[in-house]
């Protein structure tokens, strides 16, 4: 049969029982799921739920597969979601692109549409997406009766289900997890370990120099702003602090440790705060990066 991925298969026979439950929901089988799992909501914004049956999970976990390989086609847009469905007839994402704008309607396509006219409201639609998208959105047909929005199959012309279609949706969602669990795998090895240490030491030092450059600026401002020294030196003093306190928050976010331990060495900075940085004409220096870098390896 050419189905070389038995996973990729199993999914795809599962996807089309699910498709029979989206498809027929007047079906026994589709009641019974219905009023267990999803009683206020179709089935491919289900939940898996507390305690599932052996088969609901199945079904449950071949739902990507549907998500997948459909996009909407538009009737009343009542029940398609504006920014998170895919309901564009373009070819690569069928979604739109356009930022999310809160035009205080609910934002389902619904709101695009003229009930009365029965066609898309044109200004609103210009005023929402991008030119060349809501040149794509007027383009889109409207039956005169507004029907129920309906989903279509997008792995054949005929846009109807089939296994075959639905294999290789699904053997591309396997091979997707697969390179990502590949990829988790391959960063646990020593060489990415290492990579990761090299790296970590790299970002502490830059930041480490941007950080004490900041320092300096102030410093700098200090001694030729008649406005900045005019300010208490409790808050000059803060605005070191506040500083020195983003170095020590980079530090631990990045490598686990801080600038400053609670060893009873805070005074190393109170010192350098005090001394260097508002009194620096008693120590006859200028502040350097390696002052402020060199807290955390003390």
């Amino acid at each position: 049969m050419g189905f070389r991925n038995l996973q990729a298969f199993n999914l795809a026979l599962l996807a089309k029982q699910g498709w029979q439950i989206l498809s027929n929901p007047n079906s026994l089988l589709a009641k019974v799921y219905k009023a267990k799992y999803f009683s206020y909501d179709d089935i491919l914004n289900a939940k898996l739920g507390s305690n599932p049956s052996h088969a609901w999970r199945s079904i449950f976990n071949s739902l990507a597969v549907i998500r997948k390989g459909t996009r909407w086609r538009v009737g009343n847009g009542k029940r398609i979601h504006i920014w998170e469905d895919k309901w564009l007839p373009t070819r690569t994402t069928h979604k739109v692109i356009s930022f999310s704008r809160d035009f205080g309607d609910f934002p389902m396509v619904s709101s695009l549409i003229d009930e009365n006219s029965k066609w898309w409201k044109p200004d609103l639609v210009k005023a929402l997406f991008l030119q060349f998208k809501a040149n794509e959105i007027l383009k889109i047909p409207l039956s005169y009766s507004l029907p129920k929005d309906s989903l279509i199959w997008l792995g054949n012309r005929k846009g109807s289900f089939s296994v075959k279609s639905a294999y290789y949706v699904a053997k591309d969602l396997v091979e997707s997890e697969a390179a990502g669990a590949s990829s988790s795998s391959h960063l646990a090895s020593p060489f990415w370990r290492k990579i990761w240490q090299e790296f970590k030491q790299f970002a502490i030092k830059r930041l480490s120099k941007q950080i004490s450059l900041l320092i300096i600026s102030v410093n700098e401002l200090k001694s030729e702003s008649t406005i900045f020294n005019k300010l208490p030196n409790e808050v000059v003093s803060n605005l070191y602090i506040f500083c020195l306190r983003m170095l020590n928050r980079i530090l631990r976010d990045v490598n686990g440790t801080s600038i400053v331990t609670i060893d009873g060495k805070m005074f190393l900075m109170n010192t350098i705060i005090n001394e260097k940085f508002l009194h620096p004409q008693k120590l006859g220096a200028t502040t350097t990066d390696s002052d402020v870098f060199c807290l955390s390896s003390r």
